[in-house]
Order: C-alpha cells, then structure tokens, then sequence
C-alpha cells in the first residue's frame, strides 16, 4: 500500500468516527430536549400495558408495603426500570378508572416508589372500598394522561367538574364515586386521608397528586353512589375495566 492509499484510508476512518460522534452527539441532545417527554411515555406503557393491566391481579404479593407517603420519590428512569424488573412481586387489589379523562390504573397496596411506578397506591392497610374513606395515590407526570396527570391538567384547565364518575373495582364488585370537590393543598395535609365518623355513613374516595412543582398537592373528593357485582354489571362498565 502505497502512503497516498495509506493517507486516503486514514482520512475515511476519521470521516467514519466523526460522523459517529456527530449522531451520538445529535441523539444525546434529542433525548435531553425531550427527556420529560420520554419518560413520561415509558411510565405511560409500564402503568397501561393491557398484559400487566390484567396479569398483576394473580401476582403473588411478595412485598412489603410501604405506607410512608415521606419516601415517595419522584418517578426517574431507575424507579421505572427497576419496578418493571420486580412487577410480578405486586399483586393489584383493584383498579381505578375516570373514564372521562382516559384513566385506568391498577391499584396496590401502598406508596412505595415501586407500587405508584405501576399505578396507584394506597394509603392505610386497613381501608376497603365502598367504606368510609378510600385513598389514593398517584403520581403527575403533567403530560395529560400518565397516572393521575390527567386529573391535575383537567383542574388546570378548568375541566375537572363535580360529578365526574370514578369507577372502582376490587374485581368482584364495582364502586361507583362522583368527584364532589377538587383543590390545591400543601403537599404535607395528609390528614385528608384519614377516616372520621360521617364516613361511616357516607363513604367517600380521596385522590392526591402532586401539582408539577412537587410543592404542593391536588386533592379530590367524591362520594359514593353505589355498587354492583362486576359479573352482572352493564358491557360498558366491563370495557371500562377491560373485562
């Protein structure tokens, strides 16, 4: 090989190498400009894949739950990773559905980082649906329609209306709720979780997200309309539970 040939390779293997640093570079700045944007799309798939929607029911529960609300983290490419890793050690009590804003989630045990990464969470080992007060958890990815996000952007936005229907499913019975109030409130006023004595009477669900900020939290309150077993309910409650 003559220097001339030996120069000429020289110089594509640098053109190679440099249009590689160029796309790695061009893709690096792609995934920052849109990180938010994919993450919220892989939180999206982990929390609505139809597969894990309906296998997460037969999980055996070979986890603790975790209740303390001071551990949450904000959700992260790790949380998300290593919550598909360890999915089939959480077994969903129920689901949550708003039809009207397009949610449907599975429901754990708990607010571990794992449990809300899957779907919502609840807040006390002793709660039971269609009793007293019925909380929840759920993060706010402020993308309009990952875990409660869509519930955060419809107040935002005005849309969030007293008499909204929320369905709840232990998958035995389905629990009707209609939204009666929503409101921002400091991100440490958990008390609105707690049971008191009107409850008894007239039960009622409480839902929390985070606003984006993290600062602070939005609270939803329904009430209870009635239930019904889920076999005989009517085919379009069932497609909402995709049953």
């Amino acid at each position: 090989m003559t220097e001339e040939e030996r120069l000429i390779k020289k110089n594509k293997r640098i053109t190679i190498v440099g249009l590689l640093l160029l796309v790695l570079i061009v893709a690096a700045i792609v995934v920052v400009l849109n990180f938010d944007k994919l993450q919220g799309q892989a939180a999206h798939h982990i929390s609505t894949d139809n597969t894990e929607l309906q296998q997460a029911r037969h999980n055996h529960q070979k986890r603790k739950p975790s209740y303390n609300m001071k551990k949450v983290k904000p959700i992260s490419p790790n949380s998300l990773a290593h919550a598909w890793r360890v999915r089939r050690d959480y077994r969903a009590v129920g689901q949550i559905a708003v039809p009207s804003k397009n949610i449907l989630l599975n429901i754990f045990r708990g607010v571990g980082n794992d449990e809300l990464a899957l779907g919502a969470g609840t807040f006390r080992a002793d709660q039971k649906m269609g009793k007293n007060n019925y909380p929840l958890a759920g993060h706010n990815m402020d993308d309009g329609q990952t875990y409660f996000s869509p519930l955060y952007t419809a107040k935002v936005n005005g849309t969030l209306s007293n008499g909204t229907v929320v369905y709840l499913t232990d998958f035995t019975k389905v629990y009707f709720y209609k939204i009666t109030s929503s409101q921002f409130i400091g991100v440490y006023n958990l008390n609105l979780a707690f049971n008191r004595k009107k409850f008894a009477k007239h039960p009622v669900i409480s839902l929390f997200t985070c606003d984006y900020t993290g600062q602070g939290r939005l609270f939803v309150r329904g009430r209870l309309t009635g239930s019904q077993s889920l076999k005989s309910a009517s085919k379009y409650v069932k497609q909402i539970f995709k049953y």
